[in-house]
């Protein structure tokens, strides 16, 4: 995680990602300045540690000179050492990311040899640095360097505690077998019992620590998982959406050419002996093709820009009016010599853009299904009932179906994938379409839509 956000942690106008963003939006203000400013955070550390350790440094010294009774000359290079070896451990605060189980290594054996040279545990070399380099390594590392660096670090205490349980008895905590009262100048077992209860408490400090640690990279590895599921869905949708576009392309194409070979068929009879009306039609198929690349290019260039997550896939005559949209498409038909007419019942179509193109390409293609494979077309009535939450689409028409040979030298109606993708766009509204002959010989398509208004 903190890969992720470094680049944006460097400027302060950075654009975050859309998937920081997720990120970052499922954690409060804090952890999220945390997560955007590791080295901020890093240097604060830093500073802190050195802070607290001025203070207990200062403090442990005239403490050990009031109770000792040794000279200020004696602590002048220790506290130069102290100051030193701070600094140096603080600057690997800074950087603690890079290598924390060496660095904590480190620090006890600078603590072990500092023991060694003093004999005294007053003051800290390394100040609260190997606290901030085991929680490192609970959160950024294997669980197998946690447990090392847990035991490292406890097996420390323990001789640190150790020594000070022995400097006690230098100091005048000695047996007390035989007096009256035992405890007042302290024996061996309040001691060891308070020396006792003090490892312990720092055993379940070093556990609190690592459990904190482990916690943050648990969280941290959710984190990516969410990245990846994030990009997971991405591809999937981008895949989903060129697929919908496939089928406007067939739409588009199957639905345009139909009307071009229509106009141009009925331009060249009408021509021989209406020039006006061939003009006409010829300007129709002029506009029905302009309309058919621009259409096809807008498409093809979603294909080719996969970033492109918004292009509209609109009806080419726009979608602000989904019934003067329907009755132009109608209009369209009519101009090839179709007859038909179009009826919209009930309430207004509800202003769900995809709804709209879902009916719009299921009347498309039925008419063009009617166009391309019915003979003797006398009559096709399109009809649009929404009674919400049900919208109904029939299209009828009184022709006969001419089948088509194929490659295997049978006859069928088409390739079948223009009904198939309107059962595809109706299933996305819980809904059916059916296709079949009916009683007067011709051509039946019944689509059923439902539709609900989002929470």
């Amino acid at each position: 995680m903190k890969r992720i956000f470094a680049g944006a942690a460097s400027h302060p106008v950075a654009e975050l990602t859309e998937e920081q963003r997720l990120l970052l939006g499922r954690h409060g203000p804090v952890r999220r300045w945390i997560l955007r400013s590791p080295l901020q955070v890093n240097c604060i550390l830093a500073a802190a540690n050195l802070l607290l350790v001025v203070v207990s440094t200062v403090t442990g010294i005239y403490a050990e000179q009031a109770f000792m009774g040794e000279s200020q000359r004696t602590f002048g290079p220790l506290v130069w050492a102290l100051i030193i070896f701070n600094i140096v451990f603080s600057c690997l605060v800074v950087v603690r990311n890079r290598a924390p189980l060496v660095f904590l290594l480190l620090s006890i054996a600078v603590e072990f040899a500092f023991l060694a040279v003093t004999h005294s545990t007053n003051n800290s070399a390394t100040g609260y640095t190997a606290w901030i380099f085991l929680y490192t390594i609970a959160a950024e590392r294997s669980g197998r360097k946690a447990v090392v660096g847990f035991l490292a670090l406890s097996l420390f205490s323990l001789s640190y505690i150790a020594i000070d349980f022995m400097a006690g008895f230098r100091l005048g905590f000695e047996t007390v077998t035989t007096t009256e009262t035992p405890y007042e100048n302290g024996s061996v077992n309040e001691v060891l019992l308070i020396s006792g209860v003090g490892y312990g408490f720092i055993l379940m400090l070093h556990l609190v620590i690592v459990m904190a640690g482990r916690a943050v990279r648990k969280s941290r590895l959710f984190d990516r998982e969410m990245i990846q599921r994030f990009s997971q869905t991405q591809k999937l949708a981008a895949t989903e959406e060129r697929a919908r576009i496939a089928r406007e392309m067939h739409d588009v194409v199957a639905h345009s050419l139909t009307v071009m070979i229509a106009l141009s068929d009925g331009a060249r009879i009408v021509g021989r002996t209406n020039q006006d009306r061939a003009d006409e039609v010829l300007q129709e198929l002029s506009s029905t093709g302009r309309s058919a690349l621009a259409d096809m290019r807008r498409m093809l260039g979603v294909l080719r820009d996969s970033s492109e997550e918004n292009a509209p896939l609109t009806p080419a005559a726009g979608s602000d009016n989904a019934e003067e949209n329907l009755a132009e498409l109608v209009g369209s038909f009519e101009s090839t010599g179709l007859p038909v007419t179009f009826v919209h019942g009930g309430q207004s179509i509800p202003a769900d853009n995809n709804l709209r193109l879902t009916i719009y390409r299921i009347v498309q293609e039925s008419l063009t299904n009617v166009l391309r494979y019915g003979k003797g077309v006398h009559s096709v009535r399109v009809k649009v009932q929404v009674e919400l939450p049900d919208v109904r689409i029939t299209v009828v028409n009184d022709g006969s179906a001419a089948l088509e040979q194929n490659r295997t030298g049978g006859f069928s109606l088409g390739a079948g994938k223009g009904i198939s993708g309107m059962k595809e766009r109706a299933t996305l509204y819980r809904g059916s379409v059916e296709a079949g002959p009916n009683d007067v010989g011709g051509w039946t398509v019944r689509a059923h839509l439902r539709w609900e208004p989002q929470a």
